[in-house]
């Protein structure tokens, strides 16, 4: 427990910081997890262009860059077939 001189001194120091420098939470505060980023990995393969313009050019009407659209279209197959 804080002495008395403890709470003078830190009560010198601004409201702010004295009584809440000498008050604790009782429970530990649990920040919320942020989530794990996934590793990323490159790799190489050979489509038709007829295919790799269409999904550049949908890539580019959504907004969005060429591999997420490849990743979006990827995932979509593996969910009609897992």
């Amino acid at each position: 427990m804080a002495s008395k001189k403890d709470l003078k001194s830190s009560m010198a120091h601004g409201l702010n910081n004295g009584l809440d420098s000498l008050i604790q939470p009782t429970t530990k505060i649990q920040e919320p997890e942020q989530p794990k980023k996934e590793k990323a990995v490159h790799c190489n393969f050979v489509i038709n262009q007829s295919i790799h313009t269409r999904l550049k050019t949908l890539a580019i009407r959504k907004g969005i860059t060429l591999k997420d659209a490849i990743q979006e279209a990827a995932l979509e197959y593996l969910n009609k077939y897992e």
